[in-house]
């Protein structure tokens, strides 16, 4: 058995800032109004901060986070527009948003009634058409509360833009329309990145592509439109030859039928390799895949590295990325691109092309 230099990092994320300004082109080059960006849960896994300043020099300007602390985070004394999916829910903390620079989104009407005390500085507020989620439901909307406000955006967010032949986009399109005809001069947002992409019926003044900036598939049934972002690899820790009948990994879940060669690679699930994962997924030297053997242990996956005799200690092997697509590996573990990008761990090192 030979042993790699553990001094070094183990797994990594590489993201190309220029394939995520051309996917930022993308979704402007599809829309009349201005083009945000979602950049929650630190940037949907890949580095807020970096996210926010490349996509600033591309003059993005408005910028939607999920918590007051990920606003915070991004230092919002920059000449740009944070809005806030999920302020606190206190006035305090409705005041300690607003006192920051950022924009709270507003989901229900004692949160309106909130900011409203606070000098009339801008709000969004979010319409609820039919996700049942967060925001006021449509048909319970005090218009002459809104139109008292200082309401900067109206915002709704579509159920099912991924099928953009599922009726209910244009459906709760028209129940959003009902609300915004009724206040004249306040932009509107419609579109994440499937809505964006389907039609200007589905966009309205400012769009908030997250995904689809990322480079994951914002639809479930087209092809992904979208340049790669994320290649996350990991690197070759150890390589041992086994015998035929030789047990892997923990619960001996595997067999080798045949003399083999077993890479033992620095990444598991505390990394964000799911567990289910185990004896079915794939990683990938180049074009070849190497299958998973064993079970995935915390900080470790073992790989069949047979057909590549070339593989050495210290080399990298790709999770996902440019050889194995970022959604098809999600969809092999039931899982989106989604979870797979915000799922990375800590230990991941983000490294920036």
């Amino acid at each position: 058995m030979q042993y790699g230099d553990r001094s070094m990092n183990f797994a990594r994320v590489q993201i190309n800032l220029d394939a995520l300004v051309s996917n930022y082109r993308l979704f402007q080059s599809c829309v009349k109004g201005e083009v945000g960006a979602v950049v929650k849960a630190n940037g949907y896994g890949l580095g807020a901060i970096r996210v926010v300043e490349r996509l600033i020099a591309e003059g993005c300007r408005s910028f939607f986070v999920a918590t007051l602390e990920e606003a915070l985070a991004l230092k919002p004394n920059r000449n740009v527009d944070i809005y806030v999916f999920e302020p606190p829910l206190n006035p305090e903390g409705i005041r300690a948003t607003l006192n920051a620079g950022c924009i709270p989104v507003i989901n229900e009407a004692t949160q309106l009634d909130m900011a409203q005390k606070e000098s009339m500085q801008r709000i969004a507020v979010h319409i609820d058409t039919g996700m049942a989620r967060l925001g006021i439901p449509w048909q319970s909307v005090d218009l002459h509360q809104l139109q008292n406000a200082n309401v900067h955006l109206l915002m709704t967010h579509l159920a099912c833009a991924d099928d953009p032949d599922d009726p209910f986009n244009a459906e709760q399109a028209e129940r959003f329309q009902r609300v915004a005809c009724q206040l004249k001069g306040v932009r509107t947002s419609i579109g994440n990145s499937a809505g964006t992409l389907i039609g200007e019926q589905f966009q309205g003044d400012v769009v908030r592509p997250g995904i689809g900036l990322y480079g994951a598939n914002p639809f479930s049934k087209r092809e992904n439109p979208t340049s790669i972002v994320a290649t996350c690899e990991a690197r070759v820790l150890a390589l041992r030859d086994v015998e035929a009948g030789t047990t892997v990994g923990y619960g001996r879940t595997y067999t080798s039928q045949e003399p083999s060669r077993i890479a033992v690679v620095g990444i598991g699930y505390a990394d964000g390799v799911p567990r289910v994962l185990s004896n079915r997924g794939n990683f990938a030297f180049g074009a070849k895949l190497l299958p998973i053997r064993g079970y995935i242990s915390m900080d470790v996956t073992q790989l069949d590295v047979t057909t590549c005799p070339e593989l050495k200690i210290g080399d990298w092997v790709e999770f996902f990325g440019k050889n194995i697509d970022c959604d098809d590996v999600a969809k092999s573990a039931n899982s989106l691109g989604y979870e797979f990008l915000t799922g990375l761990g800590k230990r991941v090192e983000r490294r920036y092309v």
